[in-house]
């Protein structure tokens, strides 16, 4: 069972999209010296939304209520 108050669910999954979308890009820039650091950090800013999405599915009202930062 989801321990995270219900109202922050939202800003955690848009955080979290942006932060696979900044590192993703982090990543294949020509700045970063150790890609291999950026793309651990990706797999568990991955594993932490589909973590979350696994939870809010067991739950339909919040599956319905937050489908649109599900994707």
């Amino acid at each position: 069972m989801i321990q995270i108050d219900e109202d922050w669910l939202a800003t955690i999954l848009c955080g979290l999209e942006d932060a696979i979308k900044y590192n993703d890009g982090l990543r294949n820039s020509q700045t970063v010296k150790d890609v291999e650091d950026i793309e651990e950090w990706l797999l568990q800013l991955f594993q932490c939304k589909e973590y979350l999405k696994d939870q809010i599915d067991h739950l339909p009202h919040l599956k319905q209520k937050l489908a649109k930062y599900l994707q």
